[in-house]
């Protein structure tokens, strides 16, 4: 058995009041009689900007549920092509079958256009085909590793005619569906809900 020094039981005893040898800061007692501080909760800046995008963002969804119930919106025919489309696209993901993800992604583009054809005075239509086109083009490159740029040829044409007809029927789509208020409220909210808090 070894034999310790005082100056070792010094030394240990010494270590033991520090962290891994180094010194450390030392607490100080609170003494019975001080009460904490009192500290007022921090209410956030911007605690009206967070309700007032709420309300947008509500009144948007409200408006949109109105256009929904008053018929407008072609549902039915949007859900058909949307099933038939999601049964390439599954097997597309599945399977990794690049030449499904082509009619799955234009069916499910023309879908989402032809929801809408009534409010947008067919723009929707040309609109969700280009889209659908796109997605073929990003989709096709991030999860397939094809990088043909075929896509972009019919969907830039479309996207361009589906411009014109927005043009053309300007007043009608604005002023006769009122579709975009909702959205343009829910998209104002939106944005006033994610600006970036202050520091």
């Amino acid at each position: 058995m070894p034999s310790y020094t005082e100056q070792d039981t010094e030394r240990v005893r010494q270590l033991e009041g520090s962290s891994a040898g180094m010194d450390t800061q030392r607490l100080t007692s609170v003494s019975s009689h001080s009460t904490p501080t009192q500290v007022a909760p921090q209410v956030p800046a911007n605690k009206g900007t967070n309700v007032l995008a709420l309300a947008l963002i509500i009144a948007g969804v409200v408006g949109l549920l109105i256009q929904f119930l008053a018929g407008n919106l072609l549902l039915v025919p949007g859900f058909i092509l949307l099933t038939i489309g999601s049964c390439f696209l599954f097997f597309a993901f599945w399977q990794r079958i690049y030449g499904l993800l082509i009619p799955g992604s234009i069916l499910a583009g023309l879908s989402l256009g032809i929801t809408f054809a009534e409010v947008t005075s067919g723009v929707s239509v040309l609109w969700g085909l280009a889209l659908g086109f796109l997605s073929i083009l990003y989709v096709g490159r991030a999860w397939f590793q094809v990088n043909s740029p075929w896509p972009m040829f019919p969907a830039i044409p479309l996207f361009g005619a589906g411009l014109i007809v927005a043009i053309a029927n300007l007043p009608s789509i604005f002023f006769g569906g009122l579709m975009w208020l909702p959205l343009l409220l829910i998209g104002a909210g939106l944005y006033l809900g994610w600006q970036r808090r202050p520091a």
